[in-house]
């Protein structure tokens, strides 16, 4: 066994490999340890942005000064754990009402991305090309809209109607300039796993605590809580915790033999699936089944992960059936089945129908940007923004709209396919379309979409590692603790 990257020293008779003799050290270099313990201590980091949105805003700064350290550095992996924390992190930022604007995330992902490919462009020439030509034009399937918006509703409003409704697009494209057919390893993978799971842990924690605060005040009926939701909107929350679930789950399949750090985020992923149920808003639970039933066919085939899916499926089952249903149903006192067993869409079937009507009655360029607002707000008799995102591109953005959509499946489809049978191509599948079917329910409103298409363009080189983990790179995985071949 090859000598971990912490330790200088040689193995001797009566030594194991990997120890440096010195418990402390061991101590801190025990993957189990430093896994935990990064999670671990986003519980009190939630806690304290929660004091004050200074707190929180200083908390998002730090995380973008991180990415933009990374990309001025030229350091790829670090680049991709800071855009996908910075993802994850935007809705408790936003619970926590951080002295931000709306769509921060989404913009500091573009900002840190956009440089890095400069960087990259100016230290290596041969680099200096686009690695596809798709997600350019992919943004200019947008332009006759923006320029027909601009012109109809005025620059004023055009431009917060193109910021809610095109930046995910904008930060699609930008990380597909990037992310296009590069290899990433088994090691970045784990890492920037963690990366997104960690902000998820916060929101889930200040989400348990402000509900525990809220108890008195707790009452469940037939549609979604807000109180169970940290007091923020239940379907970015649900979405998250379900998102949270489903990584945590692929990092229990992924992680190297440390079976302490995979029964924690088992637990994170129990824990979140709980608290995403209690919020009542069923998007965020329906998408995480969809993702990981992906995930989990294409892992089918691979002995190992197939042993670990089948004692993984019988846990989940035994205990959601003898603990969690039956717990969760005496707390909600029979309101969680009744919820789930609702089948009204919330409006969003009639949202997605007047998308319709507005494509018909604009077929070529559509109604605008954001101008489908005003036809959903004649039949609900108010302002509702879209939640279905492939009937708004239709009915804003006209047959334009067809082919985004057109693009955007062919991108997909592409890199998929050039991704290895096995574990690279469900982490390719199982992130679409955990991304897509958020699309469905919840448009492109958090920055976690666009992270989880853009990161089906990758070419993942998830096999077995031969070189140890640099040190200044992040958690260790030694070289002999391999990837499920």
């Amino acid at each position: 066994m090859r000598l971990s990257s912490y330790s200088q020293e040689s193995p001797t008779a009566d030594r194991p490999a990997g120890l440096s003799g010195n418990p402390a050290r061991d101590l801190a270099g025990s993957f189990n340890i430093r896994v935990i313990f990064f999670l671990s201590l986003h519980i009190p980091l939630a806690l304290v942005a929660n004091l004050s949105p200074w707190i929180s805003a200083a908390y998002a700064l730090i995380a973008l000064l991180y990415g933009l350290r990374a990309a001025l550095s030229g350091r790829t992996s670090q680049v991709v754990y800071a855009v996908s924390y910075i993802a994850a992190g935007e809705v408790l930022w936003r619970m926590t009402h951080a002295y931000l604007f709306w769509e921060f995330s989404k913009y500091a992902a573009v900002l840190i991305l956009f440089i890095a490919i400069i960087i990259e462009w100016n230290r290596k020439p041969s680099t200096r090309r686009l690695r596809s030509i798709s997600p350019v034009v992919l943004m200019a399937a947008f332009v006759p809209a923006i320029a027909y918006t601009t012109l109809v509703a005025g620059v004023a409003e055009a431009r917060d109607q193109l910021s809610f409704n095109l930046s995910s697009y904008l930060m699609i494209a930008i990380s597909a300039l990037y992310l296009w057919a590069r290899p990433i390893d088994y090691n970045t993978t784990v890492r920037m796993l963690l990366a997104i799971l960690a902000p998820v842990v916060a929101i889930t924690s200040l989400a348990i605590y402000l509900t525990v605060l809220d108890m008195s005040r707790l009452v469940f009926i037939g549609e979604s809580n807000w109180i169970t939701s940290g007091n923020y909107g239940p379907n970015q929350v649900s979405n998250m915790m379900g998102f949270g679930a489903f990584v945590a789950i692929a990092l229990f399949i992924m992680m190297p033999r440390a079976w302490g750090a995979r029964i924690f985020v088992l637990l994170l992923s129990v824990v979140m699936l709980i608290q995403g149920l209690l919020t009542f808003s069923r998007g965020g639970i329906y998408s995480f089944i969809l993702a990981l039933g992906v995930f989990s066919f294409h892992l089918m085939r691979t002995p190992k992960a197939r042993g670990r899916l089948v004692l993984l499926f019988a846990v989940f089952t035994a205990l959601l059936a003898l603990v969690v249903y039956p717990t969760l149903e005496r707390f909600t006192a029979g309101g969680l089945a009744q919820r789930f067993a609702d089948l009204n869409t919330t409006g969003r079937f009639e949202a997605a129908q007047i998308d319709l009507e507005a494509f018909l009655d604009n077929p070529f360029l559509g109604v605008g940007v954001g101008q489908a607002d005003a036809y959903r707000a004649e039949y609900f008799g108010k302002p509702v923004a879209a939640h279905t995102e492939f009937t708004r591109l239709l009915g804003e953005h006209g047959v334009f709209g067809i082919v985004v959509l057109a693009i955007l499946a062919w991108m997909i489809l592409k890199r998929y396919l050039a991704n290895d049978p096995g574990m690279a191509r469900a982490i390719a599948a199982g992130f679409s379309v955990w991304g897509l079917s958020v699309m469905v329910h919840a448009a492109t409103r958090l920055a976690a979409v666009p992270l989880a298409l853009s990161l089906a363009f990758v070419f993942w080189k998830v096999k077995a590692e031969t070189e140890p983990v640099e040190p200044e790179h992040g958690l260790l995985i030694r070289p002999d603790e391999r990837i499920l071949q």
